[in-house]
Formats: C-alpha cells, sequence, structure tokens
C-alpha cells in the first residue's frame, strides 16, 4: 500500500486551490497521501500530531506548515477541537515558474520557495501575526484571494522564524521501500491502542521480522520498537492536552499501553517529565 496519492484539481480562473474547514465543514479525510504541490496548513487552535515521512512532533494550540512537494504526510488537523478552523493552500511548481518568476519584485519569495528546508513549522508568533489574513481568505473573490495569498507568501518569506522538521541527519524512504513503510504508517495510525508486534507487520508485508526491521531501520533510521512508542507517547500527550477528565490510566491503555511504570518511564523519557508533572504544567 502506497500513500495515497491525492490528485489536486485547480479551476481553470485558479491559480491555487484555497479550502477552509471547521468542525461542521471537515477535510475530506485522507490518510496518509501525497502530492506533487506545495501545501501551506494553517491552523488557527487545537493540537494534533504531525507526521511527515517518518518525522513524529506533536503540536499545541495551532500550527503552521509549509511542505514540499511529494512529502508523504498524515492530515494535521484536529476534527475533535470545538473551535477548530484549518486553512489549507496548495499551488504547483506552474505557479513559481510561469507566473511569480516575471516579475523580479517576487524574487524573495522564489528564493524562500526554492532554498527553504523541505518542510518547515513557523513560530506561534507568526502564526497569530497571520491568523487574520488566512482566516479571510474564505470571505475573499479570486483577486482578493491571490493578493492576500502574495502577502502570505511574502511574509513567510521574510520570516526567520521557523524550524525544519527534517533534521539534517534525516534519512529519506527509499523509494523501493516507500509502499512498505507507508503501509507501517498507517497500520499504526489505525491501531496503536491494540497490541502490535513486529512479528505481525512482517506478516502484513510478505517479509521475516528481521528483513522488516531492518528494512524499517535503514529506511527511518529508528528501530520499529522506537518508533511505535515514540509514536504512542505523542498520542498520549495529545490526549493529556485535550481531556481534563482522563486519568493516567486511561490515557496509557487508550494508547497500547498496559504496564503503567513502563508508560511513565518512556514518557518521562521522551518529555522530560512525568505524566503527572506534564498535566500539571498543562494547568
Amino acid at each position: 500500500m502506497k500513500p495515497s496519492y491525492e490528485q489536486i484539481y485547480l479551476e481553470q480562473s485558479k491559480s491555487l486551490k484555497i479550502e477552509s474547514y471547521t468542525k461542521d465543514s471537515l477535510c475530506h479525510e485522507i490518510n496518509w497521501h501525497l502530492h506533487p504541490e506545495y501545501e501551506i496548513v494553517f491552523i488557527k487552535n487545537g493540537s494534533g500530531i504531525i507526521q511527515v515521512e517518518s518525522h513524529l512532533e506533536n503540536y499545541q494550540d495551532g500550527l503552521l506548515i509549509f511542505l514540499s512537494p511529494n512529502m508523504p504526510h498524515m492530515p494535521f488537523g484536529n476534527k475533535d477541537f470545538r473551535d477548530n478552523v484549518e486553512v489549507v493552500i496548495q499551488f504547483n511548481e506552474d505557479f513559481i515558474e510561469e507566473k511569480l518568476h516575471h516579475f523580479p519584485e517576487f524574487s524573495i519569495i522564489l528564493d524562500f520557495i526554492k532554498k527553504s528546508p523541505k518542510g518547515c513549522i513557523f513560530s506561534q508568533k507568526i502564526k497569530d501575526e497571520l491568523s487574520a489574513s488566512f482566516l479571510r481568505l474564505s470571505n475573499q473573490n479570486n483577486i482578493e484571494k491571490l493578493l492576500n495569498f502574495i502577502n502570505i507568501l511574502y511574509r513567510l518569506s521574510i520570516s526567520k522564524n521557523y524550524r525544519s522538521i527534517i533534521k539534517t541527519n534525516h534519512l529519506e524512504i527509499d523509494k523501493t521501500s516507500l509502499p512498505r513503510i507507508s503501509k507501517v504508517f498507517e497500520y499504526v495510525n489505525k491501531n496503536y491502542a491494540k497490541k502490535i508486534k513486529s512479528e505481525t507487520l512482517a506478516k502484513e508485508l510478505g517479509l521475516t521480522t528481521n528483513s522488516f526491521c531492518r528494512i524499517f531501520k535503514s529506511s527511518t533510521g529508528k528501530n520499529f520498537i522506537s518508533f511505535l512508542n515514540e509514536f504512542r507517547i505523542k498520542k498520549a500527550q495529545e490526549l493529556f492536552y485535550n481531556s481534563n477528565n482522563m486519568s493516567i490510566s486511561e490515557v496509557l491503555y487508550q494508547c497500547g499501553f498496559n504496564d503503567p511504570s513502563y508508560f511513565c518511564k518512556l514518557f518521562k523519557k521522551q518529555t522530560g517529565l512525568s505524566p503527572s508533572a506534564y498535566i500539571k504544567a498543562l494547568k
């Protein structure tokens, strides 16, 4: 199973695709996917998990992320957050080469798009400063949207407040292994609350357990159990952040752990805080 190829349809009268979503008008549910377009995702509030290639991290209080073409990723939005607002902007290479390229005034934008990290997250400050611009997009006509988008791109281009989500020692997933690794990511996303064994996934992929472990490690730089534990702890962080009522025991079981002491040990190793201290810090 490969990441789903998302076909982005641009209307003939438009240079880019802009969609706005709320809790009442959710994004079409696509799981692990990629597309040849650039993508900017603005999430006003809420928390969730960022999963791009083999990179995992939590976000809280919204998100502003820029992705280059053909980066496999999961959806970013939190459909359960009551005030969720998500704006997704997608544009292709032609927009850069055939439109912006002809105007020397846009050189700073072109440099940013071409030279910025493949995937980058902007600071909370920049996200908040651009919040009104993103939210206006849903009520603007085509010309207003385009001008607003150019302004957003310019503001992102001159900002230094972003960081790469792909580390310098990051291992890109080999194209021949991508279908298998993608199937693993999707399986974990759907079944992390259940018992998951390397042997089970190896069988799903038609591999021996040793071959599966070797391919996963060489493709992601992580062994499978480490990846699974990291994913589950990030899910636990998300649950703690979004719920005031769930106990530590409830969270650990919902995230696939059975041993409270093991969960607490992993949680502190990954976050620097015990679960109880983490909950206290959120209040």
